[in-house]
Formats: C-alpha cells, sequence, structure tokens
C-alpha cells in the first residue's frame, strides 16, 4: 500500500470544528465534524463559551481522524503527517492575558461591538476592531490585562505550538484587520494585536505539551491559515475571475471572483460586499445570508426531528410538502433573492460551486437547483476550507508551486445538479 504523506486541515465552523486528513495527491483521507455542546444566540450569553469548547471540540476530532484512517489503512495517521493547516469563522478575538489565560471569545455574530472612538466611523474598515472597541469600553480591567487579541484559527494553531500572529490573504487586507489609523479610531493599543503574516507561511511546530495531549508529532509544522470563506474559495478553485461559491452552512454566502486590476481600492456595488481576492487585481463579490442552514436545524427542533438523518427527513419533507417544505423554498428563495443582486449588479450567475455541510445532501442540492434555476457542483472534498487548507500546506511544502496549482489539482466535480423544470399544481 502506497504510504502518501498527510495534511491535518482543521476550520472553526459557528457551530462545530471539521476537520480532514487529505493526502498529498488531495484525496480525503478522513473527515470528522465534532457540533459544540451550546452555542451563544445572544450578546448576554457569549461569555459562557470559552476557548476550551474549541481545544476539545479539535481533540475529539483528531481522535475520530486517527481512528479512522487507521482502520482504512491499517496506518499511524501521526507517521504519515507533514503539516497543519486552520481556518475559521470571523472576525473573532480571544483575549490573551499577561499571565497566560484565555478570555471568552469575542464571536463574530454575538452582539458585542461598538463604535470608533472618534466618531468617524465613514473611515471605519476594520471587521475586528469593533469588537476589541466594545470588550476595552465594557472590560477595561480585562482589557489592560489583555497582552493580545487573537483571531479563532491562529487560536487553535497557537494552542498547537504556533507563535501568536496573523494571516493575511494578501496586503490589501490589512485596514480590513487593522493597523495604525484603524486602531486609532477606535481608541486602541495596536501592541495588542498580533503582527501580520503571509498566508501559507510556517508560523511554528507542534510543541511537545500539544504533541502529548492531540497525540501528534512533535516539530510538525504548522502553517498560517486563511479566513473560512478565503479557504473555501482556494479549496472551491474559485480563483479566477467569473468563477462563483457557494458556502452553505449555519449561514450561506454566495462568492464571485471579479477582476478589477486598475484599483486597490473595493468597487461598490449596490448589496455586495467587496473585499480583496487572494491576488492582486482580483475582488471577491459577496453576499451575505445570516441565516441559511440554521433555519433548517430550527425547524427541526421545532417538529421533533432533530435526531432525524437528513436524507430521511429530506424525503418526508419533499413528500408533505408542509411547513418543512416552506422553509426549504424560503431557505432557496434567499439564495435567489442574492443571484438577483449580482444579476442588477450586471454579474449574471449561472453555475456555483457548493462548499459546506449543505453541499452533501443529494436531495437538497437537486431542490435547490430547481428552485434558484441555478448549476449546482459539487466537489470530491465537499468542505472547501478544509480543501483550502490543504492547498496552502501543499505550497508550503513544495507539493504545489502556487496557490492556483494546487487548488487546480486537488478540486475535482463530484456531482451536477442541472435545475429542472418543477410542475405548476
Amino acid at each position: 500500500m502506497l504510504k502518501k504523506p498527510l495534511v491535518l486541515s482543521a476550520d472553526v465552523g459557528t457551530s462545530s470544528l471539521k476537520a480532514a486528513l487529505i493526502d498529498s495527491d488531495g484525496s480525503l483521507a478522513a473527515f470528522a465534524r465534532v457540533a459544540y455542546p451550546a452555542y451563544p444566540e445572544r450578546a448576554d450569553a457569549a461569555p459562557l463559551f470559552s476557548t476550551a469548547v474549541w481545544e476539545n471540540a479539535f481533540a475529539t476530532a483528531l481522535s475520530a481522524l486517527s481512528a479512522e484512517y487507521a482502520a482504512r489503512t491499517g496506518l499511524n495517521a501521526a507517521d504519515r503527517l507533514e503539516a497543519v493547516c486552520v481556518s475559521a469563522n470571523g472576525p473573532t478575538l480571544v483575549p490573551y492575558t499577561i499571565d497566560g489565560k484565555s478570555l471568552p471569545p469575542l464571536l463574530w455574530r454575538d452582539g458585542r461591538v461598538a463604535e470608533p472612538a472618534s466618531g468617524e466611523s465613514a473611515e471605519t474598515k476594520s471587521l475586528f476592531l469593533p469588537h476589541a472597541a466594545w470588550f476595552a469600553q465594557n472590560e477595561p480591567a480585562l482589557y489592560e490585562k489583555t497582552t493580545r487579541f487573537i483571531s479563532a484559527q491562529e487560536w487553535v494553531s497557537f494552542m498547537l505550538g504556533a507563535e501568536p500572529a496573523t494571516s493575511l490573504p494578501n496586503g490589501l487586507y490589512e485596514e480590513y484587520y487593522w493597523n495604525k489609523s484603524q486602531c486609532a479610531l477606535f481608541g486602541l493599543d495596536m501592541e495588542k494585536f498580533p503582527p501580520f503574516v503571509e498566508m501559507g507561511g510556517v508560523i511554528g511546530g507542534i510543541s511537545e505539551k500539544a504533541a502529548q495531549r492531540f497525540n501528534l508529532k512533535p516539530h510538525t509544522p504548522i502553517i498560517a491559515g486563511a479566513p473560512d470563506f478565503i479557504a473555501a474559495l482556494i479549496g472551491t478553485g474559485v480563483v479566477e475571475p467569473g468563477l462563483v461559491c457557494d458556502r452553505a452552512g449555519t449561514s450561506e454566502g454566495i462568492n464571485l471572483c471579479a477582476a478589477f486590476p486598475e484599483t486597490d481600492r473595493a468597487p461598490a456595488f449596490g448589496g455586495l460586499r467587496t473585499l480583496p481576492h487572494i491576488h492582486k487585481g482580483r475582488w471577491n463579490l459577496g453576499c451575505i445570508i445570516p441565516q441559511s442552514g440554521s433555519l433548517f436545524d430550527q425547524y427541526r427542533m421545532e417538529s421533533g426531528r432533530r435526531h432525524c438523518g437528513y436524507d430521511e427527513l429530506l424525503r418526508t419533507i419533499i413528500r408533505e410538502k408542509g411547513k418543512g417544505y416552506a422553509t426549504l423554498a424560503t431557505m432557496a428563495l434567499q439564495v435567489k433573492n442574492a443571484l438577483d443582486t449580482f444579476q442588477k449588479n450586471g454579474f449574471a450567475i449561472a453555475e456555483m460551486r457548493v462548499s459546506g455541510g449543505q453541499a452533501k445532501n443529494k436531495l437538497w442540492n437537486q431542490l435547490k437547483a430547481d428552485l434558484t434555476g441555478c448549476v449546482l457542483i459539487v466537489p470530491e472534498i465537499a468542505d472547501g476550507e478544509l480543501a483550502g487548507d490543504s492547498c496552502l500546506a501543499a505550497v508550503a511544502l513544495g507539493w504545489a508551486k502556487n496557490v492556483d496549482e494546487a487548488a487546480a489539482r486537488l478540486f475535482h466535480v463530484k456531482e451536477r445538479y442541472e435545475p429542472r423544470l418543477i410542475p405548476c399544481k
């Protein structure tokens, strides 16, 4: 049996942590998803969430990966592991104190944000500093004790042995994170924020402590990951203008790669959020659907079908054409409205590459294609964030010359869903 080297990819999601072992050929060797015991939906509940939730989920996922890999191959995954790369949701920050303790994370959607101290909100670009500013204003004593604000993926890497650092997809992202002018707007000390490093660079190795806790090889390289949406774009091969990724999980985002080489400033479009892509001259045009998969989860709980398997539940919902079907129709309508927003701005979308948990259900993919009129492409590795992490590691390890080459080698179409005409009744 060919003993191929492995990359451990992990993604810190909103409601769960996903991880995978991906080999040097870009094939999925093992996969695990671990749901968090609880996620705070209200700002006043957010302090109950701690970094231990991520750490425990990572440990559980790694144990499951090792067991699956051993069952398939008879080999020890740790012996084949060449690198670890972590991505995460954001903008989320972990305050880390001078006495070596992590405080409850400032989660991206928990509502704890503040306006700039200067009142110049028009100049605000940072997606992270409003969270740190809330912390400084409402927890001044803890703010003074904080030596670093560490983003979610860097926290997991730091826990494993990496240096505190913040990975940037490219230099244009600096003002969306922090710099002197942005920190000044919020009255924050820039020294409390880690230095920037290039996405895909080596930021440390597995420490002896982490090696013992997680059964990993000491000194295994840790690669600087990316924000989850950037990792998903790479993992789905959406690195060329005109290609589109639909990240569909608890929330959902439609992301289009577009070329505007004449400007370093984000072009403005009605209803679309514009951020730099991974290459200069290319931009990510996004339309966010905050509640997508969460709507379906809410239906499952309210209907008493929380423990039903997705395939079985979808078949029942489609057959009954009741409240569950109306929920699915609402989710599809939200996607259709997002596509219409792109259309109004001059970007007609006929095909999307799907990433995330929703991509793994055949019935939902077909129904979504039918209701939106858009072709859906599902890759072999449906979790684009994990595939993107593997691409970054592949470049760092010399398995590929650059991210584009790594993405092209790893992205393979598994299924294609064409819209069908739904008969009127």
